[in-house]
């Protein structure tokens, strides 16, 4: 629509100048030349310019170059707005992409963190199972070696206790049979007293053979 407006006015100025030329060219021509007798009458074609016209047309063609800068205006500051759109778009899909990656990461690093923890707790039991099955073993171990300690010992008391035995029942013999002596050694038989008459001696006598006490009864 611009172009043909500029058209079309382009080709009324040109053809309304050319007239204007003319027909001065023809008035100077007239002017400067000697009278000459009456030349035939030549019938020239002229387009009469309407003033009115001219100014509408110059209006019109003004309002549509406002008409034209407008849309092109509108066009740039929608072609900004859009701009700004995407931008602003891009840039909440870009910190979504990092919100995104900040999660994933950080759901990556708790799943770590409980397989870590997971595998400490694992350890840890099963350490103390060890210690606790090491435990049981080192007390069996304990109580083995007391039994046999305490079974040498037994055998071993009992043997004394045979030894002892024997050794005292010798010794016994040998005491009394000294005692014996020495009672009868030291037995002072009454004169009144009937050949047959018995006497019961009582003697205490204390570990090492000492005797420390006698009665008659």
């Amino acid at each position: 629509m611009f172009s043909f407006m500029r058209e079309q006015f382009s080709g009324l100025f040109v053809s309304t100048a050319a007239h204007a030329l003319l027909l001065m060219l023809l008035s100077v021509s007239l002017m400067s030349s000697p009278p000459r007798p009456a030349l035939r009458q030549i019938a020239i074609e002229a387009t009469v310019i309407d003033e009115g016209a001219l100014k509408r047309a110059q209006e019109d063609w003004r309002q549509q170059v406002q008409l034209e800068e407008e849309r092109r205006e509108e066009q740039r500051r929608r072609a900004a707005m859009e701009e700004q759109r995407l931008k602003e778009r891009a840039e909440q899909e870009r910190l979504q992409r990092i919100r995104l990656k900040e999660e994933t990461e950080k759901k990556a690093e708790a799943e770590l963190q409980r397989k870590a923890e997971k595998e400490r707790e694992d350890l840890a039991r099963v350490e103390q199972e060890r210690q606790a099955e090491e435990q049981r073993r080192k007390d069996a171990e304990q109580a083995r070696l007391r039994a046999e300690r305490e079974a040498e010992l037994l055998v071993a008391m009992e043997a004394e206790e045979r030894l002892m035995a024997a050794e005292q029942a010798g010794l016994l013999a040998q005491y009394i049979g000294a005692i014996r002596q020495k009672v009868e050694r030291n037995w002072v038989r009454p004169a009144s007293a009937d050949a047959s008459l018995e006497c019961i001696v009582h003697v205490t006598q204390i570990p090492g053979g000492e005797v420390v006490g006698v009665r008659l009864g």
